[in-house]
């Protein structure tokens, strides 16, 4: 891992020790949507000193930055390897983007936990610029799978379609997950009628 929150780890058991760290602070701030933690908490989760994490960050920030650093790695590749496989698929627009729609709305389901206490430090300087990135690398796959069916788009201003497809897919699935300042409205409705119809309605406004 490189970043310039965190000290390099030089040998194996170094390495070790920071996957342990972070993978604890992860851990405790899937159950924390608010990031209120502390290095105490992860050092005890961990098994590794507080001597040794100050050795490695500077602070509570720091490490926070690098968990999500980490995890935007890692949902960065999964997110590209669904896109990857659905786009492989020979399929119709009406039957892509139900698909896609579903795509994105488990994704972000399994992913939610651990959204969900970043979105909440959304202020922090580091923390958004690496959210808006990671959020426009997600739309452009998105966006991708629609647009190479421009010959079965019927909307007058297809690009404004497309995109106006994933803002409001992207928010109606985040606001149902709590992700952001939806929180208050989690859980309204059912999950699998609102991919339906998100699906239905994007094909049917993109179509007609």
């Amino acid at each position: 891992m490189t970043t310039p929150n965190v000290r390099p780890p030089q040998q194996d058991r170094s390495r070790q020790s920071l996957e342990k760290v972070l993978t604890a602070a992860r851990q405790l701030l899937c159950k924390s949507p608010t990031a209120d933690l502390t290095l105490i908490e992860v050092s005890k989760a961990a098994g590794v000193s507080i001597g040794s994490i100050y050795g490695r960050f500077k602070g509570k920030d720091d490490l926070l930055q690098v968990v999500f650093e980490d995890a935007l790695e890692k949902m960065d590749l999964e997110w590209q390897a669904l896109m990857k496989g659905l786009e492989a698929q020979p399929l119709s627009l009406p039957e892509r983007l139900p698909l896609l729609v579903d795509t994105l709305a488990e994704f972000l389901s399994r992913h939610a936990a651990i959204l969900k206490p970043f979105m909440n430090r959304a202020s922090h300087g580091d923390i958004a610029r690496s959210g808006k990135e990671y959020h426009g690398r997600m739309a452009a796959g998105f966006i991708a799978q629609i647009s190479a069916h421009q010959n079965e788009i019927r909307h007058s201003d297809p690009d404004r379609a497309i995109h106006s497809c994933f803002r409001i897919t992207y928010s109606s699935l985040a606001r149902f997950l709590g992700l952001g300042s939806a929180a208050d409205a989690a859980g309204e409705g059912d999950w699998s009628h609102l991919k339906q119809d998100l699906g239905t309605m994007s094909v049917l406004f993109l179509t007609h």
